[in-house]
């Protein structure tokens, strides 16, 4: 029985071993699958952030679009500021009256009221 003990301590040695040696050849053998690996790697990560170039590109130039919108807008905002307070104002209103054929009112009458005043039906 202690030959097969010592046989058996001399088999697992050699597996713990085997696996350094293992890794290394592994490495060795596979260096070809590794190298398109990492190449594949770093083409992954070369196309996403040539995407993430391109959406921040794209935003500004939308924010550069709507910047020029709010632009134009304020400046149609204040021209119509300028129209309504023009269409307000006392000259454009006196104009108006005289081209509606209004006429101005020199004295005006008032009807007292002290004394009650009836309306008679027919």
């Amino acid at each position: 029985m202690s030959t097969s003990v010592a046989q058996s301590v001399v088999s697992v040695a050699p597996d713990r071993f085997s696996r350094k040696v293992s890794v290394k050849q592994f490495l060795s053998k596979n260096i070809v699958a590794l190298n398109i690996g990492s190449l594949a790697l770093v083409g992954i990560l070369m196309f996403s952030y040539i995407v993430q170039v391109n959406v921040t590109m794209t935003k500004g130039y939308q924010m550069r679009d709507l910047e020029t919108q709010l632009h134009e807008l304020a400046l149609e905002n204040q021209q119509l500021e300028l129209a309504a307070r023009e269409a307000q104002s006392l000259e454009h209103v006196s104009h108006a009256i005289k081209m509606l054929g209004f006429e101005k009112a020199e004295m005006p009458t008032y009807i007292g009221a002290s004394a009650p005043s009836y309306a008679l039906a027919e």
